[in-house]
């Protein structure tokens, strides 16, 4: 059995499976729920101006003065009927007022819970050591998008590539390009067929399905343990059957008995 490439194969084969499932169930988690967009940056970015421009009305208060947000604010758009949650937050530095140092403590918090993190540069600043620390700061796993603001007082034409855009939330330059990368960052495709919507509790049961598989393999593999694989994949069963239901822990183990014999 343990020689049997066939059952490494068929490992690999579900794995892949596998996380081609998980990309569309997180694809339909979004379209569902709404994303989680969280606007980040140093003060004075342009980031309560950028919340207003998407918004569509003044929902936060402008000001040239470093410092005004002092708390998060939320708002909900859509694109295209697709919500999205859209928060924005205290510029992010040092300070010794406590009322502003509370509100960069909730910044982070956000930050900690955001689908896509939208890290606000000023064009006319550049980047430089303290937006380097912040992004240093973000949480491990989500994806940022790097968004130059103000290149209106830049002189620089709205454009994009692969992670950044270049926007003026004053006069609106840019927002389109800017709305279209949020869709597709959403999973946005022109036509959805074989997305369906998942639950969240259902995306931790692919993760942690993902992850049995990935230990079989190396049961298999590495540890040539064919019990212990099977461990796993009793593992990743049980997590699945929480979506559907319709394989139990019997059906499993009399498949694996009827394949091959497990030693004491």
């Amino acid at each position: 059995f343990l020689a049997n490439d066939k059952i490494r194969l068929q490992l690999q084969h579900l794995q892949t499976q596998l996380d081609g499932v998980t990309r569309k169930a997180f694809q339909g988690n979004l379209l569902r729920d709404g994303m989680r967009l969280v606007i980040a940056g140093r003060p004075n970015a342009g980031k309560s101006s950028l919340l207003n421009r998407l918004a569509g009305h003044d929902a936060a208060i402008v000001s040239h003065i470093p410092g005004t947000t002092r708390d998060v604010m939320h708002r909900q758009i859509q694109l295209d009927g697709m919500p999205i949650s859209v928060s924005d937050t205290a510029g992010l530095r040092s300070s010794i007022d406590p009322i502003e140092q509370e509100g960069i403590r909730r910044a982070w918090q956000e930050i900690a819970t955001a689908d896509l993190i939208m890290l606000l540069l000023d064009d006319t600043c550049g980047f430089g050591e303290q937006e380097l620390e912040i992004m240093k700061n973000f949480p491990q796993g989500v994806p940022v998008l790097k968004v130059w603001n103000k290149i209106d007082v830049s002189n620089r034409k709205p454009g994009y590539d692969e992670e950044e855009v270049f926007i003026s939330a004053k006069t609106g330059a840019g927002i389109e390009t800017l709305c279209q990368r949020l869709k597709a960052q959403m999973g946005y495709r022109d036509g959805t067929e074989g997305i369906f919507m998942a639950r969240r509790r259902h995306l931790q049961a692919l993760e942690i399905a993902a992850q049995a598989l990935s230990a079989a393999h190396d049961r298999l593999q590495i540890q040539r343990a064919g019990e212990l694989m099977a461990e796993e994949l009793r593992n990743a069963q049980q997590h699945l059957g929480e979506i559907t239901g319709e394989f139990s822990n019997e059906d499993l183990l009399d498949r694996i008995f009827s394949s091959f014999c497990i030693g004491k």
